[in-house]
């Protein structure tokens, strides 16, 4: 069971006030890894703030890969993806030639 802390309700506000704008929302979330962005938006829920955690984890996921958590994209069932740092991308056997 995990312990319950109480936040003062400005500082709850001024959290949420900071943390929940398009810009900052837009300009971080894909540079989070996937364990920030889950922890970010555990408390932005504790908080009340539901649709700002779920405007985190839409912006992380954009950039999010195959085998990434929150990854929307979609793949092809027969794609073999090659890997490239931590980057995906699709491989030889999945290049298209115009025919």
């Amino acid at each position: 069971m995990a312990d319950t802390v109480s936040i003062p309700a400005d500082v709850a506000h001024a959290f949420t006030d900071a943390w929940c704008t398009t810009v900052i929302t837009s300009d971080v979330a894909a540079s989070l890894g996937c364990t920030e962005v889950d922890a970010l938006t555990g408390l932005l829920r504790a908080l009340g703030a539901e649709q700002a955690a779920d405007e985190w984890t839409d912006a992380h996921a954009q950039d999010d890969e195959p085998n990434d958590p929150h990854f929307l994209g979609t793949v092809p069932v027969d794609a073999s993806l090659a890997v490239d740092g931590m980057h995906w991308s699709p491989g030889p056997a999945d290049a298209h030639d115009g025919r």
